[in-house]
């Protein structure tokens, strides 16, 4: 009984830190004028490196036109290029712009800022407890 409720707490810790992290990194996204979407495809291309319409279309499982009126318009606030593969030209790779970089790296530096902020509440002890915790958690 006692292990169930444990659990359960521990759960809803987890979804509130995540949506907490999830809302504000939102805002700040928002906040550039990028759609959720528009956010998703950038951070989706920044761990992919480049990515092709198809990936995008069936990523986000969208039909391959509503994919390119998402791009073009990354491509015209400057966000995104379309860049012809040098293996076959009709394929057309999807890459970041300087911008795209600018506010990724501006969204990871509030991230960490928030996790600094929100680590600073416990003190060492826990802390060190809190690393061992989820070292266990993700190393399988």
């Amino acid at each position: 009984m006692k292990n169930t409720k444990i659990t359960k707490q521990l759960e809803d810790v987890l979804i509130n830190f995540r949506q907490t992290m999830t809302t504000s990194l939102l805002k700040e996204a928002l906040g550039s004028g990028l759609t959720l979407p528009h956010f998703e495809v950038i951070v989706h291309i920044a761990h992919s490196g480049e990515v092709t319409m198809k990936d995008i279309s069936s990523w986000l499982h969208i039909t391959p036109p509503s994919a390119s009126v998402l791009i073009d318009t990354l491509v015209k606030k400057n966000l995104v290029s379309r860049v012809q593969s040098d293996k076959d030209r009709r394929t057309v790779h999807i890459v970041l712009n300087k911008e795209s970089h600018k506010l990724i790296q501006s969204i990871h530096q509030k991230k960490m800022s928030m996790f600094k902020k929100m680590l600073s509440k416990i003190n060492d002890e826990d802390k060190e407890s809190l690393v061992r915790i989820l070292n266990k958690c993700v190393s399988n």
